[in-house]
């Protein structure tokens, strides 16, 4: 299925829809579906071992996502440059991503729809970090869930901003230079257990030359087979 973003035909349509999350309706952001909560937007196979996640999905705000699971779960990578970018990166990882065997999955932290982030409902720059901060914060929960349903073994950030958000919710171990990470493994604590997984850390794939595209494929291809990770 494509990665095809559709309007709603009319007024009486969107009122059938569910607000499924409204935490961050002051910033008019809220996660609008008939088929899906935000802990489901998960694009790909939903068990997969290896994640992508971006910032956030890119549309008017206010979108409402109309797709079903069964759409999410047949996601197509070709639909969009940004995840064809990845074939720099590693094609063994990507061939695998367009297989009907994919052990990769893609999603955001934050779920709502905006052109840009923060949205630009803010005057000041002090008011544009704090609703940086406060959206991400409400988002977190969505993430943790998603989390603690599949237990991926390795996340891969896709951008600097996401890599510092991640490093924030699971920081590495103490005495970690950051300076000179660009992966480590982290850990979360659920009700039952502790999940262990990796952090890959990345500028934004369709920014970074084709060297360091290479660079990040091959650090992700030695920690798919440290751990085991089908790819096949």
């Amino acid at each position: 299925a494509m990665r095809i973003f559709r309007r709603c035909a009319s007024a009486k349509k969107i009122e059938k829809l569910k607000i499924t999350c409204n935490k961050c309706s002051k910033f008019g952001l809220q996660f609008k579906s008939e088929n899906i909560e935000p802990n489901e937007y998960i694009e790909g196979n939903p068990n997969a071992d290896i994640w992508i996640v971006g910032r956030n999905p890119k549309n008017d705000i206010g979108h409402v996502e109309m797709r079903t699971k069964t759409d999410f779960e047949n996601f197509d990578p070709d639909c969009h440059r940004y995840f064809n970018d990845f074939r720099k990166a590693s094609p063994k990882l990507y061939d695998n991503w367009n297989s009907g065997k994919s052990n990769i999955a893609h999603t955001d932290l934050v779920k709502c729809f905006s052109h840009t982030f923060p949205p630009p409902i803010t005057e000041t720059e002090t008011n544009v970090r704090k609703a940086h901060i406060e959206i991400i914060d409400n988002c977190k929960e969505h993430l943790i869930q998603q989390l603690n349903k599949s237990r991926p073994k390795l996340i891969i950030c896709n951008g600097s901003n996401v890599c510092w958000e991640m490093i924030k919710f699971f920081p590495p171990e103490n005495g970690t230079d950051l300076k000179f990470v660009t992966s480590y493994i982290a850990q979360v604590e659920f009700d039952n257990g502790i999940h262990v997984f990796w952090i890959v850390l990345s500028g934004f794939i369709g920014r970074i030359d084709d060297r360091n595209k290479r660079r990040l494929g091959k650090e992700i291809e030695e920690i798919i087979e440290i751990e085991n990770i089908r790819i096949d």
